[in-house]
């Protein structure tokens, strides 16, 4: 039996992918696009997004490109996504994510990549470089963004860096930097609009998770957006499974206990399925 038959529900409310309209941006969110905004309005050169893995960077910088586009069609959001070290260099990543044809050297093709941004800012096209996940920097990625960042040309860059990767960022970039927003793990309050945000969008009812059963999951969840959508996945999951009529508390930890390994403090495994991660 579908667990969502089981609730009532459209779609699982805890997964936004393909969605990028309906997001929550409560609390923090909420300010960190309106700095987002703020970045790019005042053309400034460079943002730093930061905040611990799984707070939903990636998600927010989604949200921002999709409304910025459909309020400015001439303004578009290019994502570079480095989490892979597999990649000849940085320029071919931008020229890939750009749709450019790569040349036979770098040189080349950053040369390509500059002669596109050029071209689009001549005829008013804005564009935005956004860096995800810069978890490592090496020659190659310093050397292009200092070309990107100091040349003062018409483009903004975003780069998306968690907490642990912050103290590898070179001092300059810092120094460069002309905002630094921070997404920050949730509180209680937060975590709780969440839920009554995801459960109303996809038609569920507001009594599917009792109140000490958001207080657990928020508690479990350490407050990151990634582990809670997932742990409430998989309750929703159990309590259809066993016909509950809400989830609760007890059900949070049974569910956690069933998918978890101890090494000093608890974590479901499933967090480290790639899958499951790449929301």
């Amino acid at each position: 039996m579908s667990y969502l038959k089981h609730w009532k529900l459209q779609r699982s409310p805890f997964s936004i992918q393909g969605n990028r309209r309906a997001v929550f941006t409560g609390g923090a969110i909420e300010e960190a696009i309106a700095r987002s905004e703020f970045l790019v309005d005042q053309r400034k050169q460079l943002g730093l997004l930061m905040g611990p893995s799984g707070v939903g960077k990636t998600t927010l910088l989604e949200h921002l490109a999709f409304k910025r586009h459909s309020q400015n069609p001439r303004e578009s959001m290019i994502r570079v996504d480095l989490r892979s070290s597999n990649f000849p260099s940085l320029a071919g990543l931008m020229a890939d994510a750009l749709g450019l044809a790569r040349g036979p050297s770098d040189s080349n093709v950053w040369g390509a990549v500059q002669d596109h941004l050029f071209s689009a800012s001549a005829i008013g096209h804005r564009t935005i470089m956004v860096f995800d996940n810069v978890c490592e920097v090496d020659d190659d990625i310093v050397q292009t963004l200092s070309s990107l960042i100091c040349s003062k040309m018409p483009w903004c860059t975003f780069l998306s860096v968690d907490d642990e990767s912050l103290v590898n960022l070179p001092r300059w970039i810092l120094e460069q930097c002309d905002l630094k927003i921070e997404l920050p793990a949730w509180d209680l309050g937060q975590t709780a609009d969440y839920f009554e945000f995801a459960i109303a969008r996809e038609g569920g009812r507001d009594d599917m998770f009792d109140g000490q059963s958001m207080t657990r999951i928020h508690e479990l969840g350490d407050g990151i957006p990634r582990k809670i959508s997932q742990i409430a996945e998989l309750a929703l999951v159990a309590g259809a499974v066993r016909k509950s009529e809400c989830v609760t508390s007890e059900l949070v930890d049974q569910v956690c206990n069933e998918f978890t390994f101890t090494v000093g403090a608890k974590f479901p495994i499933i967090w480290e399925d790639q899958r499951l991660n790449a929301r």
